[in-house]
């Protein structure tokens, strides 16, 4: 039942300015934020990775840069991508924390795979991102009957400040899951071998501080963000997968609540028969 996922919202959060204690305090996704994923697409959490990680984090992130710098002078985005086993730091950003039960509570408690690498995303200023458009990762190049490279949700860590625009914040189409979804239902998911061209809301940047985590359903269109601040961007990422996602890749791609067992059961009993579940 949707009443097991969602706590009074009284418990769902640390009190206040208390983010040392995050990793102690049992979470639950809210009603309010379970609505939110469905609608938008997209929910930032706060407070889920305390300051001992975040400091851990940084200096993890501080020993790639210096093991493999950019060029000097370099202006916009720099990814890195590490096992987790090489680099099982970052694994503790969802392994110690309340971060993989978070999302679990948005398709099933047991029902991700842990995942094997990490990506590193750092944005250095003054950088202005050129494309005005969104991507869906997977897609771009993919030759009809190659399995493209999906996956069910985006989990982010904000390593730095990016409450405020402009600050290396990932860009998203809110909403624009569940038109990819129409899309891939009307052509068939073998036309996803380009970015889906649908129309677009306008776009958000995702704002979130240090500690605070993103989850993001694979199918939201984003990009990349601007940095005019005066620090570089530092978000870490992993990409969920359901644990049955690579063999029914097709049917996620048609469905956007096909790994979300627990949204269709929300959507299912609120009764509504608008945009959020006109997928079911």
């Amino acid at each position: 039942m949707v009443a097991d996922l969602v706590a009074d919202t009284t418990e769902a959060t640390p009190k206040s300015g208390d983010r040392q204690a995050v990793s102690s305090v049992k979470r639950m996704l809210t009603r309010e934020q379970l609505e939110e994923f469905t609608e938008r697409g997209y929910i930032v959490i706060p407070d889920v990775v305390p300051p001992d990680l975040i400091a851990a984090i940084n200096a993890a992130i501080d020993e790639q840069i210096r093991a493999r710098p950019p060029a000097e002078g370099h202006v916009g985005v720099v990814y890195r991508f590490q096992q987790l086993t090489d680099s099982p730091v970052f694994a503790s950003l969802l392994r110690d924390t309340a971060a993989f039960s978070l999302a679990e509570q948005l398709v099933g408690k047991g029902a991700l795979d842990f995942p094997e690498t990490a990506q590193t995303a750092l944005t250095y200023p003054p950088f202005k991102d050129a494309r005005e458009n969104p991507h869906i990762d997977g897609g771009k190049g993919r030759k009809p009957g190659d399995p493209p490279w999906t996956f069910t949700m985006l989990a982010g860590f904000f390593m730095t400040d990016q409450s405020s625009d402009d600050t290396g914040n990932l860009f998203v189409w809110p909403g624009t899951h569940r038109d990819h979804a129409n899309l891939f239902r009307e052509r068939g998911p073998e036309a996803f071998t380009t970015y889906p061209r649908v129309p677009l809301p306008e776009r958000d940047q995702v704002r979130g501080r240090p500690g605070d985590m993103l989850l993001k359903h694979y199918l939201l269109g984003h990009n990349g963000g601007h940095n005019t601040s005066d620090s570089v961007r530092r978000t870490v990422y992993f990409r969920l997968r359901h644990r049955e996602h690579e063999a029914k890749w097709r049917e996620a791609l048609q469905d956007p609540w096909h790994d979300y067992t627990p949204l269709r059961r929300l959507l299912s009993s609120s009764g509504e028969t608008g945009q959020p579940d006109r997928q079911l």
